[in-house]
């Protein structure tokens, strides 16, 4: 019989961590489980703790990447082989409590949901932070919320009870069928970035019903070596396409009215957020090209200039903001 839950990790440079990772998940409280390790051409060693984990434990498989694909594409090979009736995802350099899969399982098939969401921490030099939602909503309201926060794209917030923490997919437990139905898969990261983001939009555009657990059961590991801690992960050149794939899927989905004013300002946020990228890693001599890549660009030109069209919104702007917008919009 095929297991309750896959559990798909994709592995590349994962150091010490890989074993801590990999610790946690052989020793869930839920035992018909199986692991998928996606290896994306390690250089470091971490193939063979892979296949250490292997002997020692038959519900690992192992999967090998003939050229390395990053996170998004690895994670798709993760889903074409997986067996499980639900999907849960895994970082390589993190770990869970011993409960989380048999927790999430539990809720999602006793209130048959399409997807289960948790709390989650992450852990740093500093300490841990707690990333919740908030309780007393109804699955409808929750669902509601969640997807517009995915739009407008706000950043997290630590210790507080907010639908701002919306971005990452290792808190939830997707029913497989659903994912597979809605062709619901992972963006090329090597082409734009945050395809946690995407894949969470289409996730919470489709599912039927969406069931919250208000405990906090994975915990990411802050290192340093993180991907959205990177140059490329706010690279302008990756941060466009990302925009005019929301932006066309909003449009498809006859979404784009209702959520226009949170995506204009999370489509300017984010291209702000990029150009402190560009110029932090490349210098000030990167802006000029930035703002030809931008204004150059018909799509992201229509968005911003909803601005014009709407002069009030850009009262919700912080000062810097709005400065940019003149600037990228001449």
């Amino acid at each position: 019989m095929p297991p309750k839950v896959s559990i798909i990790i994709p592995v590349y440079n994962a150091g010490e961590y890989l074993r801590v990772c990999l610790d946690s998940l052989v020793n869930q409280t839920m035992t018909d489980i199986e692991i998928i390790l996606i290896l994306d051409k390690p250089t470091d060693g971490s193939d063979l703790v892979a296949e250490e984990y292997l002997h020692k434990d038959k519900r690992i498989k192992i999967i090998a990447n003939e050229k390395n694909l990053h996170i998004g594409c690895s994670r798709n090979v993760g889903l074409k082989a997986a067996q499980g009736e639900y999907v849960g995802f895994a970082d390589h350099d993190d770990y869970c409590q011993p409960e989380m899969f048999e927790m999430l399982y539990k809720n999602a098939v006793e209130s048959q949901a399409d997807v289960v969401v948790s709390d989650y921490c992450d852990e740093n030099k500093n300490g841990i932070n707690y990333f919740r939602f908030p309780t007393g909503l109804s699955e409808e309201e929750f669902q509601a919320r969640m997807f517009d926060a995915l739009i407008s794209g706000r950043q997290s917030q630590p210790n507080v009870r907010t639908f701002d923490n919306v971005n990452v997919i290792w808190n939830q437990l997707f029913k497989r069928e659903f994912l597979a139905n809605n062709s619901i898969t992972f963006s090329d990261n090597r082409i734009l970035t945050m395809e946690d983001v995407l894949f969470n939009i289409k996730v919470h555009h489709f599912a039927k019903r969406v069931y919250y657990i208000p405990e906090a059961f994975y915990h990411h590991i802050t290192n340093g070596q993180n991907e959205f801690q990177n140059y490329s992960y706010r690279a302008i050149d990756k941060v466009m396409p990302h925009l005019v794939e929301v932006f066309d899927f909003l449009v498809k989905e006859d979404l784009y009215q209702h959520f226009k004013k949170s995506f204009t300002i999370c489509t300017l946020k984010r291209l702000y957020t990029s150009y402190r990228n560009e110029v932090r890693f490349k210098g000030i001599l990167a802006s000029f090209s930035f703002f030809e890549k931008v204004r150059s660009h018909s799509k992201l030109r229509e968005i911003l200039n909803k601005f014009k069209d709407n002069p009030l919104w850009k009262n919700e702007l912080a000062l810097t903001k709005r400065v940019f917008l003149m600037i990228v919009s001449k």
